[in-house]
């Protein structure tokens, strides 16, 4: 029997040709491009998430976020003078915390205490159904990265999620019509001495053609505060 597979997605994205996400204008809805490519130098993958969260979640500009380094005042000035400090070192989930504390109260965050794959894993799915929007830290035996979690797969009828899809700025722009560009898989791909899984098991797949065995080390949910902006 062929299995079933559906995709759930944050709410407010699309990709009607690039990723897109929802901006309420004076009249109507607009949409604008949500994908962020970090440079191959810089540590800046937390802060892309950041960005893209409050993107979403509180209706920040494209052109003013990437305009973050000039602003003088306002969230993204404060987010910049946090940033700036591990640009190039990359962040940790504390940071990661302060950084969406720059959009109070339209923004505000809750660090996981979970530690296993299926605890993390449902966390994020609940999130996501939630309307709120996860940045992931995956780890391999050479790599630490943040990840935007913008949508999982399931089997058609059930809850547990089988795979995170994943906005990541160290790839290139999903083709057209797609809303991720990494997608890892929750089952383990490699087993240790009775079965167990080893530590770094899970698939990290890129549409660039990347691949990683990590383990998930981290989790932020980013959800709305008392207005938008």
């Amino acid at each position: 029997m062929v299995m079933k597979l559906q995709h759930r997605f944050v709410a407010g994205v699309r990709a009607d040709t690039n990723v897109e996400y929802a901006i309420q204008g004076k009249r109507r809805l607009r949409f604008d491009d949500l994908h962020i490519q970090q440079s191959e130098l810089d540590g800046a993958c937390g802060i892309v998430c950041t960005l893209q969260s409050a993107m979403i979640l509180a209706g920040i500009r494209r052109s003013n976020a990437e305009g973050m380094s000039s602003a003088k005042t306002g969230p993204l000035h404060a987010l910049w003078k946090l940033a700036s400090r591990t640009y190039f070192e990359g962040t940790t989930v504390r940071q990661i915390e302060a950084f969406v504390s720059a959009f109070k109260p339209q923004l505000k965050s809750k660090v996981s205490t979970n530690q296993s794959t299926k605890d993390l894993s449902q966390e994020i799915a609940d999130a996501i159904d939630a309307g709120h929007v996860p940045i992931l830290a995956v780890e391999s035996r050479s790599w630490n990265h943040w990840t935007l979690v913008i949508g999982y797969e399931r089997e058609s009828g059930k809850s547990k999620p089988l795979a995170l899809l994943c906005l990541d700025a160290s790839n290139s722009c999903p083709p057209w019509g797609v809303l991720y560009n990494a997608r890892c898989a929750l089952q383990p791909s490699e087993y240790g001495k009775n079965r167990k899984p080893k530590k770094y098991s899970l698939r990290y797949s890129s549409a660039d053609g990347g691949l990683h065995l990590v383990r998930l080390h981290g989790l932020v949910i980013v959800t709305q505060g008392l207005s938008a902006v």
